[in-house]
């Protein structure tokens, strides 16, 4: 166990930097002046001695390689860099976004748990039936329709009294109360929850005719305990691997959910940083998101051991 962990953490360093550099490269390429963005609107009226003294302070006119080697050198020691435009470190960007996003992403999550995993089991159960090609068919819109489509049917039906019912407010974070945070989840989960669905009810399926099974069912246990005790538990190993999949799918779906329902999540910073050629702000907050995706997924891997003990790390 101590030797796959090790070679985990391992393998993820030349992920990680396989990923900040792809960061780099996009964010270099990336097309207008980021003096803009440190002068404002001064700019305009900026002569070019001042233009290049910016210039020289931020080192825009280095090479490539010299940048690139910079950047490596403040992400190893966890310097994410200063906004041009909020003249703040990143970090502190970061650190009063980031718990608003994984608010977002808890609710997502829970909503998508909650929704898709109780679905499948139905459908597995009810296989063939007027249940289980609704589910599916329901699972199917799921999965087709965008994020920012299902956030503006729900702002359109569950916010207004005049083509619905107004039952959570139209946008906002509303001091982090839970009233604010229920349609952004929602609508960041569904999506989620179709595909979770999809998955739970094909593993259950697939777990249904296993001799373990049969042994379980002739002992006599109930129907309720075969399927939450010995099918359910065996069935969740692909589940759970969706899920540490999506975790960057719910990253990215939460760019736009923080935009449509002006969420103050990392999303939204990144979105508002890319409009004002913010460069740190957009490197450092991927670089983070990035992070916590291979971390999320490291610890997806090491829960096999427990969902199915007959995984061997070799």
């Amino acid at each position: 166990m101590t030797r796959y962990v090790l070679r985990r953490l391992l393998l993820a360093i030349p992920t990680l930097w396989g990923v900040f550099t792809i960061i780099f490269v996009l964010s270099y390429l990336m097309p207008g002046d980021p003096v803009r963005a440190v002068l404002g609107e001064s700019y305009r009226r900026a002569d070019p001695a001042t233009i290049q003294r910016v210039r020289d302070r931020l080192g825009l006119d280095d090479p490539w390689y010299v940048q690139y080697g910079r950047f490596l050198g403040r992400v190893a020691q966890g310097d994410l860099g200063t906004s041009y435009v909020l003249d703040q470190p990143v970090r502190d960007v970061v650190g009063y976004r980031f718990p608003r996003t994984v608010q977002l992403m808890a609710g997502g999550m829970l909503a998508a748990l909650l929704i898709g995993i109780p679905a499948g089991i139905l459908a597995a159960e009810r296989q063939y039936t007027w249940v289980d090609h609704t589910l599916m068919f329901l699972a199917l819109v799921g999965v087709a329709m965008p994020v920012f489509w299902q956030g503006i049917l729900a702002k359109m039906f569950l916010t207004q009294d005049k083509y619905g019912i107004a039952l959570f407010p139209v946008a906002g974070y509303g001091g982090g109360e839970f009233i604010y945070m229920v349609l952004p989840s929602l609508v960041l989960g569904t999506h989620l929850s179709a595909t979770i669905a999809r998955i739970t009810r094909s593993s259950m399926l697939d777990v249904k005719p296993q001799q373990y099974m049969v042994t379980a069912a002739a002992k006599g246990l109930s129907r309720w305990r075969l399927v939450m005790r010995h099918q359910l538990k065996n069935a969740l190993v692909p589940v759970v691997t969706v899920i540490g999949l999506d975790v960057g799918y719910l990253m990215g779906g939460s760019v736009v959910t923080e935009t449509v329902f002006n969420w103050p999540g990392l999303g939204r910073a990144v979105v508002t940083a890319i409009m004002r050629r913010d460069t740190p702000v957009i490197l450092g907050t991927l670089v983070f998101g990035a992070f916590i995706f291979v971390t999320v997924n490291l610890v997806i891997d090491l829960t096999y051991a427990f969902l199915n003990p007959r995984i061997r790390y070799e």
